[in-house]
């Protein structure tokens, strides 16, 4: 939750970052600002939100997804809202 603050697991939008230097020094400084929960704030970060994001490459680049190996680029990414229904029991 404090990776993303402005997300909402329900806001219907996806929220994309893009890490424009990738040297050893400025991914040690994003990932710190990602754990901080102020990475769109980051010099060489781009952030936006969108409803459907595509991305490719003129490389062979093969995805990721939740951990599993994923589709080689290009992929197009969407939200379903309330696609799904998650029932959460209440704690006493």
């Amino acid at each position: 939750m404090n990776l993303i603050p402005d997300a909402a697991v329900d806001d219907g939008l996806l929220h994309c970052f893009i890490i424009q230097d990738l040297s050893i020094l400025n991914t040690i400084t994003a990932s710190i600002s990602l754990l901080l929960g102020n990475l769109k704030d980051h010099k060489d970060v781009v952030y936006f939100t969108a409803q459907i994001v595509s991305v490719s490459s003129p490389e062979a680049v093969r995805t990721n997804v939740d951990g599993e190996e994923g589709p080689i680029l290009p992929i197009t990414l969407s939200v379903l809202p309330r696609h799904i229904q998650v029932i959460v029991p209440e704690v006493d």
